[in-house]
This record gives C-alpha cells, structure tokens and sequence, in this order.
C-alpha cells in the first residue's frame, strides 16, 4: 500500500515478487475478503484495504520509528528531487549534511514525475509548490524554500535573444507579468532542460529567466548576473514525506534542508 506495487515491496524487503503475493493472499484468507483487484501487472487496492491502511499505517509508523535508530537501514534517507535543482542547488550542499550527520546516507535520485503517496519509493520528494495547491492524499509537505525567478546573462554579452527551456516555457511571460519588463525580442532558442539553458547563458548565448536556487553559485562566481534582480511568483520548494511516517534519519534531513533553504 505504502510504496503502490508489489515489485517495490519485494524490492524493498529483500524478497521476491512470489514471496510477497503467497502473503497477501494468506492475509486476504484470513480476513475474509480480496485486499487488491485488477490484472496481474497492475492490481489496485480495494476499498476494503483502503479501510484497513488507514487503521494500521500509523502501527507501522510507529515501529519503524521504534528501530530506525538502531540499524544501517534506519540511517538511510531516499530522496527524489528534480534533477537540475539536485545538480545545483542539493548536490553541492550534501558534504554539510553528512558533517552534520555523520553516518546518514542519502540516496538521490533525479525525478519531475507527478507525486502519490507512494514518493516513487523514496522517503522524501522534493518538488515545486505553486499557491493554493493542495498537497496530495496521504501526503505532508514542508516548504523549505521559496521562488524566486530573474533574468540572466553572461557579463558582457548581448542579451537580446531569448533562451527558453522546454520543461518551463511560459518563464518569459511569467517575469515580464510581474516585473513589467519587456522580453528580449530575438529567439527563441530552445533548449530541453534548465541546465542547458543556463549554461547556453553563461556562454554567452542570449538571456534566460531562472530561479535563484539554479544560478546562485553562478551569480557568486561572475558567470552570470541578473540586471533586474530577482521577483518571487508565489511558489515554493517543498519536501514531501507520507502523513505519519518520516523517521529520525528523514527529520532530521528536513530539518537540515530548511536551514539552507531560507537563506536564498
């Protein structure tokens, strides 16, 4: 239920897919009714065990809580971030963690896709928040960061093309809407990612709107500048963990990512 496949809880327990249906099929015998539906490869809970999780996940909670302290696996924190964020802003902060808390390990993986409250078997998501969303069921979020989006070109170079990346196409429009600048009238160039894109800037390529977060290090370095400073939209980075279930090794990964967070 908590991780949404029987493959991931094999995966998880260290067992093979059999081994986890022969026990859920003794635990459907025992209770007298089907606790999952549907084809083979794509079972769904019933609303029988959607009844039954919501009663015995925080028994669960409370048991891993219990022992996450005490073994290498409650010293593991997975994490899913979006990958131009985990490649400039999280990566290059990591060594602090781990002098901070010595003996935890973060398993990173690089991700934009939609959140439930399986986190894709991480432990904590760590995605974009826009106002007014709510958080998805079964799911708490923790801001940790706010928005914050600029224009920005190498030093020196002209700025009158417009670098675009896919993953964000309205930027542009966005910046102008809220800072009452004009966009750059060449370009577009378009690029797959943010990563290129900024990095299409710094060479000297044309002029990009990015978030704070992504450019910083290269603000701090002269690769790039912002003429026009920086504007919050409103949205936010968010840590998201399942309601009732984030152990020691995962709070204290919150509370450490907060305090980076709110210096930018």
């Amino acid at each position: 239920m908590r991780l949404g496949g029987i493959g991931r809880a094999a995966e998880r327990l260290g067992v093979t897919h059999g081994a986890v249906s022969r026990q859920i099929g003794l635990l459907q015998q025992t209770l007298g009714h089907p606790l999952f539906e549907g084809p083979r490869n794509a079972r769904r809970p019933t609303a029988e065990a959607e009844r039954l999780w919501r009663e015995i996940a925080p028994a669960f909670a409370a048991l891993e809580q219990a022992v996450a302290g005490r073994g290498r696996a409650g010293r593991r924190v997975r994490v899913s971030c979006l990958s131009t964020l985990a490649a400039r802003w999280l990566i290059p902060r990591l060594p602090d963690f781990a002098a901070a808390a010595p003996g935890v390990v973060v398993e990173l993986t690089e991700s934009y896709a939609p959140l439930d409250r399986t986190l894709g078997g991480a432990d904590l998501a760590i995605r974009m928040l826009a106002p007014d969303t709510p958080c998805p069921e079964g799911l708490e979020a923790r801001p940790f960061m706010n928005n914050a989006i600029g224009m920005v070109a190498a030093p020196g170079a002209a700025s009158d093309v417009r670098l675009v990346s896919r993953s964000h196409p309205a930027a542009w429009a966005n910046w102008s809407a809220l800072t009452g600048q004009p966009a750059p009238a060449g370009g577009p160039v378009e690029f797959d990612h943010q990563q290129t894109m900024i990095e299409a800037a710094a060479a000297g390529l044309g002029a990009a709107v990015a978030q704070r977060p992504l450019v910083e290090a290269d603000l701090a370095a002269g690769r790039l500048v912002a003429p026009h400073g920086f504007v919050s939209d409103g949205a936010v980075f968010a840590a998201f963990h399942r309601r009732g279930e984030a152990g020691p090794s995962t709070r204290r990964f919150l509370a450490w990512l907060e305090a980076p967070g709110q210096k930018i």
